[in-house]
């Protein structure tokens, strides 16, 4: 019997700073190694070699260090460090077009971990490796030429990689939810499913910094054009429409009421606010809970142009945004609601409000949310408390390699450290040993092992510091750097 299958987007693969990479450290990873269970042969899960895809901030930076010492100074800012940024670019897109990355695996079974980076609720369904090759196809060309030279179409290589890992023909056709169908019909039972998805229908907005929102006319026209589940088509929107949400959510719990057991446990995330995590920083006057602006998390806050220079949102923007989720949620809560009792609710969005700096009025003492977190739940000596600095959801900062601040979100501002991820593993756990899955205890999570595999929280990047002080001067730095990633 399969013990434990995932089902979501990056937060679920684990991609931190940048890149998936350590996919043994994602959180369902995490809560199958407490429950006992061996990884890979019990729980398996996908590789990606190198530094991952698509663009490994923290791995950058120890590499360039390297070459430029602890700091980079004016004349290797010219003449050094783009040609390093280009020659580490150029490594992924020759290992992941040409080179072990692009090579079909041995597996040819079902990973437990079906997660992929920057999967929107529709992903699920509709994305299979032969539309992954498709979309690869067309994008390689004009990315070739490009300065950075990063492989194309990332998100898609790395959902080949999981959906079909070794290129069966057979499987072409196959999205997550085969894989699931698959894994139920080998091993005759699955104990316990988590289903988390819904970020990427509204984290495009704090990336972008622009708000493409999906209006009711717009849903109309892909329907008419036989595009709305078509995942490239879908992408020209950041936020997706209430009513197109609530048609895909109930399509994914559909199918998948269609696949499992009925003695199967379901646990679903809801989606947390994209606008909490550092990504998006608050500019201008505050009013307890918002910003007039948020600006990128490289912007200069003591810049007091109104309105900004640089890229932003405004507070309605903002609250439109965190509006949109709710309503997400809401619809999530109602079809799973309707479920039965083998589907249960994991208010992981609650507990990141509860980790909130700003918007809980902790600014001058960032680490007491997490400290409030866990006296609640009566480990006011959990092992993250003995940090210093108590880690928080600011911006990870560093001096001379010392972390200031933040500590549970990585380099990229938006997912989780390793030390994140164990917060959220503990969370399911506690969902799960609720609901009387054996094995399940967030008290089985292993904090001493999981701090010391957290390398941002045991050596930060020396050049981490220059990097952010660089940025808030030239903002075309960053831009750069999220080009990469986009």
């Amino acid at each position: 019997m399969a013990k434990l299958v995932a089902i979501g987007d990056s937060l679920t693969q684990g991609f931190q700073s940048g890149a998936i990479f350590r996919t043994d450290l994602s959180y369902p990873a995490l809560m199958a190694r407490s429950m006992g269970l061996k990884i890979p042969s019990e729980f398996p899960i996908p590789s990606f070699p190198g530094s991952g895809l698509p663009f490994n901030i923290e791995d950058a930076l120890r590499v360039m260090e390297k070459s430029l010492g602890a700091e980079i100074d004016n004349m290797e800012w010219v003449l050094r460090f783009p040609t390093l940024l280009h020659q580490y670019a150029d490594s992924i897109e020759d290992l992941y077009e040409r080179g072990a990355g692009a090579r079909p695996l041995s597996f040819g079974g079902s990973y437990h971990n079906l997660a992929v980076w920057g999967f929107k609720v529709m992903d699920s369904f509709a994305v299979t490796s032969q539309y992954c090759d498709q979309t690869i196809k067309r994008e390689e060309g004009w990315l070739e030429d490009d300065f950075v030279g990063l492989p194309s179409g990332a998100m898609y290589r790395t959902a080949k990689r999981v959906l079909n890992p070794s290129d069966n023909p057979d499987k072409a056709s196959w999205n997550q939810l085969d894989n699931l169908k698959a894994i139920v019909e080998q091993d005759g039972e699955l104990d316990t499913l988590i289903l988390w998805l819904g970020s990427n229908d509204a984290l495009g907005t704090v990336i972008d910094l622009k708000l493409k929102d999906m209006a009711d006319a717009d849903v109309q026209k892909l329907e008419a054009d036989g595009l709305v589940n078509d995942p490239v088509t879908r992408r020209q929107w950041n936020l997706t429409n209430l009513g197109l949400f609530q048609q895909d959510f109930t399509r994914l719990v559909d199918a998948i009421v269609g696949i499992v057991p009925t003695s199967t446990r379901i646990f679903v995330g809801t989606v947390p606010h994209v606008t909490i995590p550092p990504i998006a920083q608050g500019i201008g006057p505050f009013d307890g809970k918002y910003f007039k602006y948020y600006g990128s998390f490289y912007t200069n806050t003591q810049d007091h142009r109104d309105p900004p220079r640089q890229r932003h949102l405004t507070q309605p923007d903002v609250m439109a945004i965190d509006q949109r989720i709710d309503d997400f949620n809401a619809v999530i809560r109602q079809v799973v609601g309707r479920q039965g009792s083998q589907w249960q609710m994991v208010e992981i969005g609650i507990v990141l409000d509860a980790l909130a700096v700003k918007r809980n009025n902790r600014s001058n003492a960032p680490g007491l949310p997490l400290v409030d977190y866990y006296t609640a739940k009566g480990r006011p000596d959990h092992p993250l408390l003995q940090l210093k600095p108590v880690p928080s959801v600011l911006r990870f900062d560093t001096q001379n390699a010392t972390r200031l601040q933040g500590g549970l979100f990585s380099l990229d501002c938006i997912h989780p450290t390793t030390v994140g991820y164990g917060i959220v593993a503990e969370e399911f756990l506690a969902a799960l040993q609720s609901a009387g899955v054996a094995g399940a205890d967030p008290l089985n999570v292993d904090w001493p092992a999981l701090i010391a595999q957290d390398t941002l929280i045991q050596s930060p990047p020396k050049l981490w510091d220059d990097i952010l002080a660089a940025a808030e001067k030239n903002a075309i730095i960053w831009d750069l750097l999220l080009g990469f990633m986009g």
